[in-house]
């Protein structure tokens, strides 16, 4: 891969946005590398704001798949949620499209894996119940993710993690014309995208559960296999990926779920987010600054102090009475969810 020199990585990149003074950026080092380009960090020299610059090379690219990939930027800025990374902006010269995203300092995922080897399972269900409430915005917002894995999850310096890498996202709205075409990583695809059926929501369902084996292991499904039509074979003609030995039962039957070979058969995020093997985990978490808890976590934790709160009720009260009081958890409230933002790429 050909080196970017120093003088290179140290230009400055403006800005201009629709209605808005234009923001400096100046680059700074390379934080990621893919297929199409790179991703640095970058200062903008107005606020003093650290951001990550999405550098994707134009050159060679046909107008058509331009200006696909001028709608997926498009379709980005519609995006708002705490566990989705932000854009802030974007620039394009005549061989390069620059995006300015929100900054995830701990990374990606997969980095953690790479510095910390494999994830307790406490650990990944916490960060399972932050990935789901992402999940459940985009799928809200008729958006798949397509390539959901450890490597395009990114995480704040308080464990928070932020969905990335919306380079092959696909709106729903336009999935008839987007059925011919493989999206994603082999060892995560969905055996319905293998079979160029489409993707859908619960498509993001099974690279979740992947995801999670990535995480609890080291290695996703099938890491042993180096070529990835054999990955593609297996996924298609096994009944559903092997899920680890060592996990909780609770872990194995939210997998299995995962793993359902119907699409149709796959709970959807929200209902996944009620599962017993994170409930279990919740209390975990709820201590979280109000500052930095997403919305489903924030309503975890109420729901936690709630039953706290009913129960020392019931058990001060004189007419208390254990033979004819049996207290049942108060029913989960609905996810609430601020409308109208970007990814980052590893």
């Amino acid at each position: 891969m050909r080196r970017i020199s120093h003088s290179a990585v140290r230009q400055v990149l403006v800005v201009r946005g629709e209605g808005k003074s234009a923001m400096r950026f100046q680059l700074g080092k390379c934080i990621g590398r893919g297929q199409f380009g790179s991703v640095y960090q970058a200062l903008n020299l107005d606020t003093g704001q650290t951001v990550a610059v999405k550098r994707i090379r134009l050159e060679g690219l046909p107008e058509d798949e331009v200006t696909q990939l001028m709608g997926e930027v498009d379709l980005v800025k519609s995006l708002s949620h705490p566990s989705i990374v932000k854009y802030e902006g974007m620039a394009r010269d005549s061989d390069t499209l620059s995006i300015v995203l929100e900054f995830a300092e701990n990374g990606s995922l997969g980095k953690t894996l790479k510095e910390y080897g494999k994830l307790s399972e406490e650990l990944v269900a916490g960060y399972v119940i932050k990935i789901l409430e992402g999940l459940n915005y985009l799928h809200k917002s008729e958006v798949v993710h397509c390539d959901l894995k450890a490597a395009n999850i990114l995480t704040t310096k308080n464990g928070n993690v932020k969905l990335s890498d919306f380079g092959v996202s696909l709106n729903l709205r336009a999935m008839e014309q987007m059925h011919d075409n493989v999206a994603g990583t082999p060892n995560w695809m969905a055996p319905e995208v293998i079979q160029l059926q489409g993707a859908s929501p619960a498509s993001d369902i099974w690279s979740l559960g992947c995801t999670i084996i990535e995480l609890f292991t080291g290695r996703p499904p099938y890491a042993h296999l180096n070529n990835g039509l054999s990955v593609m074979f297996r996924i298609v003609e096994d009944e559903s990926p092997p899920i680890p030995e060592d996990c909780s039962d609770e872990l194995k039957d939210f997998l299995s779920q995962c793993f359902e070979k119907d699409p149709a058969d796959r709970p959807t995020a929200e209902l996944l987010g009620e599962h017993p093997w994170l409930k279990q985990n919740w209390g975990v978490h709820k201590e979280l600054r109000p500052q930095d808890s997403i919305p489903f976590l924030r309503r975890v934790s109420a729901d936690l102090h709630s039953r706290a709160d009913i129960t020392k009720q019931f058990m001060d009260s004189p007419r208390f009475s254990s033979s004819t009081c049996d207290l049942e958890p108060s029913p989960p409230r609905q996810h609430t969810f601020v409308k109208s933002s970007f990814s980052q790429g590893r």
